[in-house]
């Protein structure tokens, strides 16, 4: 019996399916699978029923779940300690920060991150969404936040929420949003986002289907920036909707709803640190406090 098995086990328990459990112990869907049958046999009965709708405990596997959640609870205590004791330990991570820090609840990540290593530093770094996989290829960070899906075979992606996306425009305009349509915005100036941003040929695509045109008047990549920018009356924008929503409580821009778009927030690291410990405990702690959050 293996500890990754018994973390496969208690996983598939809380999320009754093997996508969603597979990716929160960001490993394969194939690999979890194989992990559980193993444990089945070594135990010689079933842990779960399987359905089309997913997996749900047997009786047996119901009995033992508590069992298994005590026994990494333990080996997590163990680790932790030892982590503490460990003066060669390494005590600082670096991360990368690409929108706002209220935005990527990142208090709430410092505060049960301190918990757990109470001596562990974490230093911020602001990193472009399009330049997190050669910043982690080059050491300058450990882990960082980035919009959209980066192909890139060193760096395993973990999914935290999606965004929807709005289009920002100037207070100045004065218009009401419901009555708003695109053929208004098609006949004013945009600030759109950068060529290399992973998020670009998305939105690129979203408005060629929809026959959307824009007039570009230039490309910037800091949120904050196009904020001021439409503040200022230049042009309107697309921005993710909590990044919109505090400029718009600020007074700074006016949010319209009109467009069917969203982009994914994710966590990112090199593949080859997938089992580091503290690794292992960031990724751990940001499931925790994403998912304990109702995004409906």
């Amino acid at each position: 019996m293996e500890i990754r098995q018994l973390r496969a086990f208690t996983e598939i328990a809380k999320t009754s399916n093997l996508t969603e459990a597979s990716a929160n112990l960001l490993t394969s869907q194939p690999a979890i699978s194989a992990q559980i049958k193993a444990l089945e046999k070594e135990l010689g009965f079933l842990l779960f029923h399987r359905n089309a709708r997913g997996m749900s405990l047997t009786s047996e596997g119901s009995q033992l779940l508590s069992k298994a959640e005590k026994i990494l609870s333990f080996i997590d205590d163990f680790t932790d300690t030892a982590l503490a004791l460990n003066h060669n330990t390494v005590k600082s991570i670096q991360l990368s920060l690409n929108t706002d820090s209220e935005v990527l609840r990142i208090r709430q990540l410092l505060d049960q991150f301190s918990k757990k290593f109470p001596n562990v530093e974490i230093h911020f770094k602001d990193v472009k969404s399009e330049e997190i996989a050669n910043a982690l290829a080059n050491s300058q960070i450990d882990a960082g936040f980035y919009y959209g899906k980066i192909i890139a075979p060193h760096v395993t992606q973990v999914k935290l929420q999606s965004f929807r996306m709005v289009v920002v425009y100037p207070p100045s305009w004065n218009i009401d949003e419901d009555k708003l349509t695109f053929e208004h915005f098609s006949k004013v100036q945009w600030i759109w986002t950068t060529k290399g941003c992973p998020f670009y040929k998305e939105t690129i695509e979203y408005f060629e289907k929809n026959g959307y045109h824009t007039t570009k008047i230039m490309y910037v990549d800091d949120e904050l920036l196009i904020g001021k920018l439409v503040k200022e009356g230049i042009a309107c924008s697309l921005l993710a909707e909590p990044i919109a929503a505090q400029l718009a409580i600020e007074n700074k821009v006016k949010i319209w709803h009109g467009v069917d778009l969203t982009v994914d927030l994710n966590f990112g690291f090199l593949k080859e640190k997938k089992n580091d410990t503290m690794i292992l405990k960031l990724t751990s702690i940001l499931n925790k406090i994403w998912k304990n959050i109702d995004t409906t």
